[in-house]
């Protein structure tokens, strides 16, 4: 799979026990444009780890390294907005 941002393809790998799951759930590589996953976490905690990568991509691609470094801004923004786009609204 691959993701846009900011224009830029970045391939995202899924890779197992990679990652410390109590502290983090993927990282991104912003020179080879690469994302990886925790491929043993749960799908929900795989989307909302892509939102947290993605996020510090668009940051480091818009100029502001300091807020892509900033862990409780992207996980507050990229929690935010996965809930935004996967909470389901039911008609009343």
């Amino acid at each position: 799979m691959k993701v846009s941002i900011c224009g830029i393809p970045h391939k995202v790998i899924y890779v197992q026990d990679h990652f410390d799951a109590d502290t983090h759930f993927g990282q991104i590589d912003y020179n080879k444009a690469k994302i990886l996953l925790n491929a043993d976490s749960a799908d929900e905690i795989k989307a909302e780890a892509l939102c947290h990568e993605i996020l510090h991509g668009i940051f480091v691609h818009i100029g502001r390294n300091d807020l892509a470094e900033d862990e409780m801004l992207v996980n507050t923004l990229s929690n935010a907005i996965y809930q935004t786009f996967t909470v389901k609204v039911e008609d009343e």
